[in-house]
Order: structure tokens, then C-alpha cells, then sequence
């Protein structure tokens, strides 16, 4: 079973015939990454940073139409807000950088074992941060928000984590 099956996202594009022939190549030469999939690492690495922006762009517009909602609202109340949305950011916390870190080192490993080793701390990674996405009643939460605010956190971070699949093959 691949790791796009196992974590139920959608399958690539591309045919899988031609991700492992070139995936067996590597493994022959065992050298360093090939130009094309070194380069594909470090594309994921900076779209997982990019969706991590957008996410985290997202829970800020909603906090703020949290915030401009209760503005009238008796200070200790404000406060308490205050302290409801803070709990926001850890979602961001639980889906950090590590998954961009792994697939980036993985593109610049300097050998295969190394390349092996970064692209099995990738699939982990990945594999935690689909799980939470789907199992996050607050992700949820967010994305069913009464304030006007369409976040789609959701379906922000599986596609993410979906195209970071398929660059690790």
C-alpha cells in the first residue's frame, strides 16, 4: 500500500511507472539525488512553507473577525476571547515546518541513505499532520466559523500534504 493510500489522499497525476523507474535508477547509482527529483524535494519543501503561510494567513483574518465582532463586548470578556483564540495558533504548532525541513535536507542529501533516511522522517511527518488535519475538531471548528470567514483549513492542508506526498513517491 503507498503512503497516498495509507493516509487516503488522491492519487498523482503522473504515472506511477515513471516516479519508480526513476526512483530504481537512484537506487543503482547510489549517489546523490538526481537533478529531477532533488529539485521536486525542494519544490515540495517550498510549497508546504507556502500552504503553512496561507493557513496561518487564514486563522489571522479569522481571529481578526473574531476580535471586530466582540469589540464592544465588557473587557473581561475580551479577555477571555482573547484567550479562545490563542488556542488557533496551535494548530499551526501541531502542522509546523518539519515536513519542509525533511523533504529539503532529503534534496540535498549528499547520498542515497541519507536521502532514504530524510524521506522516511518526511513520510512520518506527513503521515502525523494528515492525521491531526483530520481528526482536529478545532480544524473543523475553524472551517465551520460564524463570522463570514471561509478559511478551508482543511482542504488547504490535505491538498498540501497530498502534493508533499506525491513528491516523496
Amino acid at each position: 500500500m503507498s503512503l497516498l493510500q495509507a493516509l487516503k489522499l488522491p492519487p498523482p497525476p503522473s504515472p506511477a511507472g515513471s516516479r519508480q523507474a526513476t526512483a530504481k535508477k537512484a537506487a543503482n547509482a547510489g549517489t546523490s539525488a538526481p537533478g529531477p527529483q532533488a529539485e521536486r524535494l525542494s519544490q515540495a519543501a517550498e510549497a508546504w512553507r507556502q500552504t503553512h503561510r496561507q493557513a496561518a494567513e487564514r486563522i489571522t483574518t479569522l481571529k481578526q473577525s473574531v476580535k471586530a465582532h466582540c469589540a464592544d463586548a465588557h473587557p473581561a470578556l475580551l479577555q477571555e476571547i482573547e484567550k479562545g483564540l490563542v488556542k488557533l495558533d496551535e494548530v499551526m504548532k501541531s502542522v509546523d515546518h518539519q515536513l519542509a525541513d525533511s523533504l529539503a535536507n532529503a534534496g540535498k542529501a549528499a547520498d542515497e541513505s541519507a536521502r532514504k533516511a530524510e524521506l522516511k522522517s518526511a513520510k512520518s511527518h506527513l503521515a502525523r499532520y494528515a492525521n491531526y488535519v483530520k481528526g482536529e475538531p478545532l480544524v473543523a471548528h475553524m472551517d465551520q466559523n460564524p463570522f463570514g470567514v471561509k478559511t478551508d483549513l482543511k482542504t488547504l492542508l490535505i491538498g498540501g500534504l497530498a502534493d508533499a506526498a506525491k513528491a516523496i513517491g
